[in-house]
């Protein structure tokens, strides 16, 4: 890793404001006016390999956001290339590539960065074990994957429903019913919305020792279970205090995928657990969520219209859209697919099927000329 001390003692403020600018558009989800504040911001002479790092991870989060996969993938690639990256964001950049890599299906690319993050003994380690214990999961490499997601309890994670799920996906897959039931019991006592391990509990029929009344199962608490990691895997360090300046992942207890780290919602308070009744899993979109939290999926080709921080935001936008559009929306049904970055949280993308018989590229090329934004996804 370079040196910072190499870079200029004073930064270009033209640079740190453009810097700024991009932070300040992903917080709100305007992932283009981030993409066009970070291309104005490259081409500026006077540029530390700090800045360029930043401004390449700012631009891949927000082409990843705009369905361009391939170029995120180039970006954030450049950001790391640069070597000049603090420890935290050197991590979360790994962890950016670790999921597109691995929604792209390179899954021994994508784990190899994963365990890069573990390496770095980073804030990020138990979301990135979690990922990998993901990958090993779907390799069919299941000792493997439950080491990791012991480690990830182990480490501390804040969400721990996700890999107490992935115990219960290989528990399942081993014929251990029952200890399949108790880690999805966890998982729905650690978040009682989490609908996939509410599912897989209400098709094994319950949590293990639940009392049943008028069809409400309502959970005992869970024995506690003491976890210590593999060895070789240790807790995750205390996050160190950030450079001033263009931060794409301010240091948190413990990033994760699925919640933001700028802006966090209020804790969610507990819920009597009711069954769900079992359904069949849809199949991932490529874009999935690395924490395996489910996404919305979509069939035949799309545009995007924009991303916002909630999904009442990107309603609001489908109505000013359609105001807009001199009815070329009309009589089209919107879709707002969930997709959550590492690092920077959950986003809501509005996205719409074309008229029959019109292609992405000349939709978008209509909408466009009045005034709209509009990307052909390429997922």
């Amino acid at each position: 890793m370079l040196p910072l001390a190499a870079a200029p003692v004073h930064a270009a403020p033209v640079t740190e404001a453009r810097l700024a600018e991009v932070q300040a558009s992903l917080d709100k989800g305007d992932a283009a006016h981030a993409a066009q504040a970070a291309d104005a911001a490259l081409v500026e002479g006077d540029i530390t390999a700090l800045q360029r790092a930043r401004l390449l991870l700012g631009r891949g989060i927000a082409r990843q956001l705009l369905g361009d996969g391939m170029a995120a993938l180039a970006d954030v690639t450049g950001a790391i290339n640069t070597g000049a990256l603090p420890v935290e964001e050197r991590a979360q950049a790994l962890l950016q590539r670790g999921f597109l890599l691995d929604s792209m299906e390179r899954l021994e690319e994508a784990a190899k960065d994963y365990g890069a993050v573990i390496a770095l003994k980073s804030s990020a380690v138990s979301t990135a074990l979690n990922n990998r214990a993901n990958i090993r999961r779907r390799q069919n490499r299941l000792d493997e994957a439950r080491r990791d997601y012991l480690a990830a309890l182990a480490a501390g994670s804040s969400r721990p429903q996700y890999p107490y799920y992935g115990l219960g996906q290989i528990a399942e897959a081993q014929k251990d019913t029952e200890a399949a039931r108790g880690f999805y019991a966890r998982a729905v006592a650690a978040d009682p919305g989490y609908a996939l391990a509410a599912q897989r509990l209400a098709a094994l029929g319950g949590a293990p020792g639940a009392v049943r009344d008028e069809g409400v199962i309502v959970l005992k608490p869970p024995e506690r279970i003491v976890l210590k990691p593999p060895p070789g895997v240790v807790a995750a360090a205390a996050p160190t205090r950030p450079e001033a300046g263009f931060v794409p992942v301010p240091p948190a207890s413990e990033p994760i995928i699925s919640e933001p780290i700028i802006l966090r919602p209020p804790p969610r308070r507990p819920a009597p657990f009711k069954p769900v009744p079992a359904a069949p899993r849809r199949a991932s979109p490529a874009l999935r969520s690395a924490l395996d939290a489910p996404v919305a999926a979509a069939s035949g080709p799309q545009v995007q219209l924009g991303a916002w921080r909630s999904r009442g935001e990107a309603d609001a936008g489908w109505a000013r859209f359609r105001r807009q559009a001199q009815g070329l929306l009309d009589g089209l049904s919107p879709q707002v697919v969930e997709a959550d970055l590492p690092g920077k949280g959950r986003y809501f993308r509005l996205r719409v099927h074309p008229p029959a018989g019109r292609g992405a590229a000349a939709f978008c090329a209509a909408l466009s000329d009045q005034g709209l934004a509009c990307f052909p996804v390429r997922d």
